[in-house]
């Protein structure tokens, strides 16, 4: 068993042996072959290093043709079916050659991928450079702003010192003491020379802050002895309260007002704004320049203290009282009722009057100054002060105030901001308040940031206080002679003076025998076209008065609507006609008609200045003497055949007027010229 196991272990271990001669040489060989591979590498690299692509093309292109040519001579070869062995190792020996240069080609393929890999770490290699150089170049770029920064914000710096403000540069050399001042350094040195000003500066702030001190300490001193003076001043108030109080009976028995002045100065303390403004400037006027009139301010001091705090601040407060009074389930009828009051809520809410108010008395006519605090305008309204027997007193007041100066009717906000709220008001609650005339806005120094609605020419007269009460004692004047005439006119009466009355006949037959006023819409039924004579003539409807007459002879009546402005008899009224005499004759079918209103209206520049005011009266008058010769000359032409309105056999009327010529021109016009030397009517 021995001799078996031996022999065992020594054929094991020969295996071994040969087994690891194997391995050897297999890694021998493999140490070889990448020996040699490195080798060829190596050649290769050299190879591309010693021959450009452009040789490689041109080997490239010669292999090739040679492959080509050897694969066309073994195609011959065979086409030509010789199977000897001559034409077999030809064969053979070409196929070995192609074989060959295939072998060139692979080398040429191998070499152009490593001249390809060169490039492209050599491109990679470059492009690397490049961007360490460009990274180099931002950073030095940056450095480059940095610095720069830097420099600008060095340069920018400003010190604190650069806010004081220094005394000049001569006055500190002049002023300041040689030890501050160390002329002989600072005249050189810029940087010293500031810190000397410095220096001197802080040197004057130290002894004026002591100064402010010693000052500060008299004040208070001199603060508590007004204290002291002021503690006395008002434990003098109730004794003189009592002096004045023990005076009041012979205050009223000489009838001193001071009680009154006083009085009135406090409640001036408690006006609004717009009408302090408008009494002090008015009762300046009145101490300078016009006694006449009078000023005074009306309304309750308690009120007025009490009125800032009462009042409330917005609508919205007004509509949650409204809306916490309800319940939360509502019927219809009871949400209509509640939209209903809270409306009326916010209107009256819009419309809050400062209880304070100024009057100002003019010519008998009182004027009532008020302010609408939620919408921020003075409104205006006045009433006559004392009636007088048989004198409608609605005409006096009546559109009074009404274009004052031209375009100002007071029918809307002169604001912007509340125009379009105040027009919805105009014809309600607001005409109750007042109206808010653009003349008293400008009087109370309201002008809406300058946006005013309407700026007539008057209102750039400096003196504007003068011109608004010069006008206003001219409109109250010329209304209170208006309302007398229009008495007259109500009794049928037409008196005039004898100057006017030398233009008359002595004797005319028609008669005044009504006069009433009338209003812009009956006058729209009756006048035809009144509308579009008044846009003609550019005039406001509600810069007029309106009013009917009616004047008669027996059984001839002309009906008369007369159009009378606000401000009589500074522009004259116009009337329109119709006479009802056999047949309807307006001025649409009648010339004659169109003649009596061109001579009533056109014609009215006959009157002196001191008596313009019968201008009314005169127009009448013309009328009643122009119905005398419509009927006198319609019977002496139905006498001659020439054309008559009459129907009957006998003229109704006698000649009564001497007319040596009854009619003229194509248009068969009247004499309406009356001659009061020889009594007769001539023709224009």
């Amino acid at each position: 068993m021995s001799k078996i196991s031996k022999r065992i272990e020594s054929e094991s271990v020969k295996q071994e042996t040969k087994k690891n001669k194997n391995e050897y040489s297999i890694l021998v060989v493999a140490n070889k072959v990448k020996e040699l591979s490195k080798n060829f590498m190596e050649i290769e690299e050299k190879e591309v290093e010693s021959r450009t692509g452009e040789n490689d093309l041109k080997i490239f292109k010669e292999t090739s043709s040679e492959v080509r040519r050897l694969m066309t001579d073994i195609l011959q070869l065979k086409i030509s079916g010789k199977t000897d062995e001559e034409t077999k190792k030809k064969i053979t020996g070409k196929r070995i050659e192609a074989s060959l240069l295939f072998v060139t080609l692979k080398k040429l393929n191998r070499i152009d991928k490593l001249r390809l890999k060169k490039a492209r770490d050599t491109t990679h290699d470059a492009k690397q450079r490049v961007d360490s150089f460009h990274l180099q170049l931002e950073n030095l770029l940056y450095e480059v702003f940095h610095l720069k920064k830097e420099v600008d914000k060095c340069l920018e710096f400003k010190s604190k010192d650069e806010d004081i403000e220094l005394v000049p540069v001569e006055e500190f050399y002049h002023e300041a003491p040689p030890s501050i001042s160390k002329t002989e350094l600072t005249k050189s040195n810029q940087h010293k020379l500031t810190l000397a000003r410095l220096e001197w500066e802080f040197e004057q702030r130290k002894r004026l802050s002591e100064q402010c001190r010693n000052l500060e300490q008299n004040r208070e001193k001199a603060s508590n002895e007004i204290t002291q003076k002021q503690k006395q001043l008002e434990s003098l108030l109730p004794r003189l309260n009592s002096i004045l109080e023990s005076t009041r009976p012979l205050q009223e028995e000489l009838n001193l007002p001071v009680e009154r002045i006083k009085f009135q100065k406090e409640l001036a303390v408690l006006l609004p704004d717009p009408l302090y403004i408008l009494y002090s400037q008015i009762k300046a006027f009145i101490e300078a320049c016009d006694p006449s009139l009078q000023i005074s301010i009306e309304g309750g001091m308690d009120d007025a203290l009490n009125f800032g705090s009462k009042n409330k601040t917005g609508l919205d407060e007004i509509l949650e009282d409204v809306d916490s009074a309800e319940s939360d389930m509502e019927t219809d009828y009871e949400t209509n009722k509640r939209s209903a009051t809270s409306h009326k809520m916010k209107t009256d809410w819009q419309l809050t009057r400062h209880p304070l108010r100024i009057q100002l008395t003019v010519e008998g006519v009182v004027i009532n100054f008020a302010y609408l605090t939620t919408l921020n305008i003075v409104v205006v309204d006045c009433k006559p002060l004392q009636r007088e027997n048989g004198i409608d007193q609605l005409c006096i007041i009546d559109n009074l105030l009404s274009e004052i100066f031209p375009n100002d009717h007071g029918d809307e906000s002169p604001s912007w901001v509340n125009c379009f709220q105040a027009r919805s008001m105009v014809n309600g609650k607001i005409n109750e308040q007042g109206k808010p005339y653009l003349w008293a806005q400008r009087l109370a120094g309201l002008d809406f940031n300058g946006v005013v609605k309407s700026t007539p020419q008057t209102f750039i007269n400096t003196e504007f206080v003068e011109t608004v009460v010069v006008a206003l004692k001219n409109r109250i004047n010329y209304r209170f002679q208006f309302v007398k005439v229009l008495h007259l006119l109500e009794k049928g009466e037409l008196d005039l003076n004898q100057d006017s009355n030398a233009a008359f006949p002595a004797t005319i037959y028609s008669r005044l025998v009504s006069w009433a006023p009338s209003s812009y819409e009956e006058c729209l039924v009756t006048v035809k076209n009144l509308d579009r004579l008044l846009n003609f003539l550019e005039i406001n409807p509600k810069a007029l008065m309106f009013f009917k007459a009616t004047i008669e002879r027996e059984s001839a009546r002309l009906l008369a609507i007369f159009v009378v402005p606000v401000d009589y008899p500074n522009s004259a009224p116009i009337c329109s006609l119709e006479l009802l005499w056999n047949g309807k004759h307006t001025r649409e079918n009648s010339e004659i008609i169109r003649g009596i209103e061109a001579e009533v209206n056109v014609s009215i520049n006959e009157l002196p200045p001191q008596h313009k005011i019968d201008l009314l009266i005169v127009q009448l008058k013309k009328l009643t003497l122009h119905l005398d010769l419509i009927t006198e000359i319609d019977g002496q032409l139905m006498k001659r055949g020439g054309g008559s309105w009459q129907s009957q056999a006998k003229p109704e009327f006698s000649a009564e007027k001497m007319i040596p010529r009854l009619i003229k021109g194509h248009d068969r016009k009247f004499p309406t010229k009356y001659d009061a030397g020889s009594g007769f009517f001539l023709h224009q």
